[in-house]
């Protein structure tokens, strides 16, 4: 599953960036200031999968809720803050280390990201905007059980004396499309694996047998809106007059 979308999303990229190669005709250079797109926010909803000690490939699917702004002034670089609030999932009924361990065979954590991205804008048209980004940010995870009990306090899930941290520092890589409509809203599809340095959002480190970090991929969908709209819709509202009576 977790192919077909990487596919999917890497088909569309590929070949709108063959449309904008083959266009002969260069968008103006104020093409965002006449459209005003310099801010844009973004709202939007991802598929997360995880893969770790408890599964060897992306598999389980659960969801986070995304709020991000894109400055989008500069042609070919800009910056882009996120925060996202969702979860990820894992596990392996099956699953033993060695004897006289009691690793957990399940979790569920939920996470909260903020993270800062550098966007390079691979093509810019007046439609489009294409981009791979590198980004920096921190990551708040709680992995709990099938019961709901935090897997951090129960100590025989994991070697003796090894205890962690549930904040993690996150190198976020994302392959992103973004489509704008003609009143300067648009729709996007991002791909990111989150790249966090801890290896407990499955609360399983020494006893795990998958060797790296636990990884996080989100394929996220959104939709994009010009910043000056939204204020112009808050002054609307502000300056209504109280209707008569």
């Amino acid at each position: 599953m977790i192919r077909k979308i990487f596919y999917i999303a890497c088909f569309l990229l590929v070949n709108t960036f063959c449309f904008a190669q083959e266009d002969s005709v260069v968008v103006e250079k104020d093409t965002f200031d006449n459209y005003r797109l310099h801010k844009l926010w973004e709202i939007g909803v991802s598929a997360n999968s995880y893969k770790g000690d408890l599964s060897n490939s992306y598999g389980l699917w659960s969801s986070s809720m995304h709020l991000g702004l894109k400055f989008a002034k500069k042609k070919r670089w800009n910056g882009h803050f996120n925060l996202s609030i969702g979860n990820v999932r894992g596990e392996n009924y099956t699953y033993e280390f060695s004897n006289n361990t009691t690793p957990n065979q399940f979790f569920r954590t939920n996470l909260v990201t903020f993270q800062f991205d550098l966007q390079y804008n691979f093509f810019r048209r007046k439609h489009w905007i294409a981009h791979i980004s590198q980004g920096i940010g921190f990551l708040r995870f709680l992995p709990k059980n099938e019961t709901g009990v935090r897997l951090q306090n129960e100590l025989q899930t994991r070697a003796i004396s090894e205890t962690y941290g549930n904040v993690s520092a996150i190198f976020p890589t994302s392959l992103a499309i973004t489509y704008l409509l003609k009143n300067g809203y648009g729709i996007g599809i991002n791909t990111t694996l989150l790249r966090p340095t801890s290896d407990y959002l499955d609360n399983i480190s020494l006893w795990g047998r998958t060797e790296g970090k636990d990884q996080v991929l989100m394929v996220k969908f959104y939709v994009s809106i010009p910043a000056w709209k939204i204020r112009k819709f808050f002054i609307q509202k502000n300056t209504e007059k109280p209707s008569s009576r």
